[in-house]
């Protein structure tokens, strides 16, 4: 299992706004994050998730963990530089 992936769940309101914000995203990679958040949400593991978007399985734990980390707003930045250590 990909790093950050274990019991991932998330509220109906939760939902709600992650469905919202991606109809409305007109970046894809920004799409891409917010699908993989639902998709985990939904059960699919994280190797699946990955394949379906042409990641790494990695790279969708590092979404999950941004999404932890800041919420929408940080999974939503694209130029977010990582912990600085």
């Amino acid at each position: 299992m990909a790093q950050g992936t274990s019991a991932f769940t998330m509220t109906t309101l939760e939902r709600k706004r992650v469905e919202k914000f991606r109809r409305k995203d007109k970046d894809s990679r920004v799409y891409a994050r917010l699908s993989a958040l639902l998709w985990v949400a939904d059960g699919r593991p994280a190797e699946e998730v990955a394949a379906l978007l042409g990641v790494c399985p990695r790279t969708v734990g590092n979404w999950l963990a941004l999404y932890r980390a800041g919420g929408l707003d940080l999974l939503r930045r694209l130029d977010y530089q990582g912990d600085p250590g």
